[in-house]
């Protein structure tokens, strides 16, 4: 039997298409897993809309990708169970805040208008990152 001899650092195939993969690193090792969501269509049911980041290459990729009853986790419509991801784990929440929506087109005279409060929870990742959502 033959084998036929590979380059160093000559790269794997990119595997099916579907599948999370750095095109410039050419591996899926280095992969930071951003979000997952729910795909909107008429295959909604067989995938999901992934965004992920190459720690390598500092490359950002978001794509429909295959799923099976394996793997997927439960993704609920509800906003209320939704779970935000970073570094590849669900972030925590922090606080809570009330923070105005309004922001005036001119800086010139204007009436006094109506201030609008949107209720936020900060959510915060291990590694320090954090961002606000409606609560």
């Amino acid at each position: 039997m033959s084998t036929q001899a590979r380059s160093e650092g000559a790269a794997d195939p990119a595997p099916d298409t579907y599948v999370p993969w750095c095109t410039h690193c050419a591996t899926d090792e280095y992969l930071i897993i951003e979000s997952v969501e729910p795909a909107a269509g008429k295959d909604a049911a067989e995938f999901l809309e992934i965004s992920y980041t190459c720690s390598e290459c500092d490359r950002f990729y978001g794509h429909l990708v295959r799923h099976s009853p394996v793997w997927a986790r439960r993704i609920s419509a509800d906003s209320m169970d939704a779970e935000y991801m970073h570094c590849g784990e669900p972030m925590k929440p922090k606080d809570t805040t009330s923070v105005s929506i309004f922001e005036p087109l001119h800086t010139g005279s204007m009436p006094a208008v109506s201030e609008v409060q949107l209720d936020t929870t900060v959510l915060r990742c291990r590694c320090g990152f954090q961002m606000s959502v409606p609560a």
